[in-house]
């Protein structure tokens, strides 16, 4: 998926995935969802979230709502929070931003 936030492009086929959060992973349930963390190239964050109807990515439709997909742009800080809030494996968390975490 590709998105121009701020006239920049974040494409997810052109980023490196650094962490995955994937609780309920059925298309066809109105809970379904998955976030990849991202990091550009250039070092920017950014958060790829894929929801049925029941998710913070549905979108209206026709009177209802229906599953849709987002991406947006983070700071290096939001990223890290999105990792802990996400319970991301320490050892993905350290390498990715140990330079942030007291240890």
């Amino acid at each position: 998926m590709q998105r121009v936030i701020n006239r920049k492009l974040y494409d997810t086929d052109r980023a490196e995935q650094i962490a995955q959060y994937a609780p309920n992973t059925d298309r066809g349930d109105f809970n379904y969802l998955i976030e990849t963390l991202y990091r550009t190239p250039d070092g920017e964050y950014f958060l790829h979230g894929q929801g049925g109807a029941a998710t913070e990515y549905a979108k209206p439709h026709n009177g209802g709502r229906i599953g849709s997909e987002e991406i947006e742009a983070l700071t290096e800080e939001a990223a890290l929070d999105w990792c802990e809030n996400r319970e991301i494996d320490g050892e993905v968390v350290v390498e990715e931003f140990g330079h942030l975490v007291e240890t």
